[in-house]
């Protein structure tokens, strides 16, 4: 019942959570947009014009002019720069088009979201504009609101927020956001930082990283910390996730990965997924709720958020850690 408990508090601030975004086109902080629409305001920032010639190649520019309610992280040039340099391009023009759109897309947020409302969430993730690795689905944001300045991807910093446009706001940023990968969400989201050391400093003999990081697509059931709290208060000789023997950490880190994307609307009453270990993982609905049964047999873990959609992958955060069938 403490589980169940826990995940109705967690559950009630999701929502809460998700109210605020879906809404915060409606609360602007009291600003007052310009006349001018996103692609004005860029045209008139000779800091966004290397933005604004790649809107132009990519024909994005329709789109950011037209009526809506859009946040756009927009690079500057410097960011830019900095980018071409790393990928090795002489410039905006040697960008493949439809990589750059995507590019460009993972910057978009369709709907409202000004500096206020990403403070107000602390950290959370948005859906931008970018298409995900399978049809009708669109890339994730990380956000982290708690620091000088608002994060995204544990990569790239707000510079100048709330720049207020007809259809939307504009905040510019330090870094151009490169498409996630389910390290990325792994990595910078402060509920996995448990798994994150279990995935890393805690298994040398394995590159769960390069692995994660790879073409994929991967499913990643990842525990919250307080899963990872409850595994530990099993042994007295676990005091951190790097006290567990290796291979054993390896096995169970395994049986939480899955091949394809396999995101929350796939999970039907009774449907099965088969880990990277190898055991299958059986799923089961009911009130609402998604329940997981392990390859041990427990069916109390539940799917407490879903669907953080990567580039290779998605991941869903459960509420204990899964164990394999050790008879195996």
């Amino acid at each position: 019942m403490k589980i169940y408990q826990n995940f109705k508090h967690f559950l009630i601030l999701t929502l809460i959570a998700l109210t605020v975004l879906s809404c915060s086109n409606d609360d602007n902080g009291g600003s007052v947009p310009t006349g001018e629409n996103i692609i004005e305001i860029a045209m008139a920032n000779p800091n966004l014009s290397t933005l604004v010639e790649a809107l132009e190649i990519t024909g994005l520019t329709s789109t950011l002019e037209n009526p809506g309610s859009f946040t756009v992280l927009a690079p500057t040039n410097a960011a830019f720069d900095l980018f071409l340099a790393t990928a090795n391009f002489a410039s905006i023009n040697d960008v493949p088009v439809p990589l750059l759109e995507q590019l460009l897309l993972n910057h978009v947020i369709g709907s409202q979201i000004n500096e206020a409302n990403f403070v107000s969430l602390i950290r959370n993730y948005a859906e931008t504009l970018a298409d995900g690795p399978t049809d009708g689905t669109k890339l994730s944001l990380y956000f982290d609101a708690t620091g000088t300045a608002i994060q995204f991807n544990g990569a790239s910093d707000v510079i100048d927020a709330d720049i207020l446009a007809s259809n939307g706001v504009v905040h510019t940023v330090d870094t151009v956001i490169d498409f996630p990968t389910v390290v990325t969400f792994v990595t910078t989201d402060i509920n996995f930082q448990q798994l994150t050391t279990a995935l890393t400093t805690a298994t040398p003999a394995t590159d769960f990283a390069g692995l994660l990081s790879g073409t994929g697509p991967f499913t990643v059931f990842a525990p919250a910390e307080t899963a990872f709290d409850a595994l530990l208060a099993t042994n007295d000789n676990w005091n951190s996730v790097s006290d567990i023997e290796e291979g054993l950490l390896t096995t169970v880190l395994q049986h939480h990965v899955a091949n394809g994307n396999n995101r929350s609307e796939d999970f039907t009453d009774q449907s099965t997924v088969t880990t990277l270990e190898g055991d299958d993982i059986t799923f089961s609905r009911a009130l609402g709720l998604i329940t997981i049964t392990d390859g041990s047999g427990n069916s109390e873990i539940i799917l407490a958020v879903s669907d953080f959609q990567a580039a290779n992958g998605v991941v869903h955060l459960i509420t204990e850690v899964m164990i394999p069938d050790t008879a195996n």
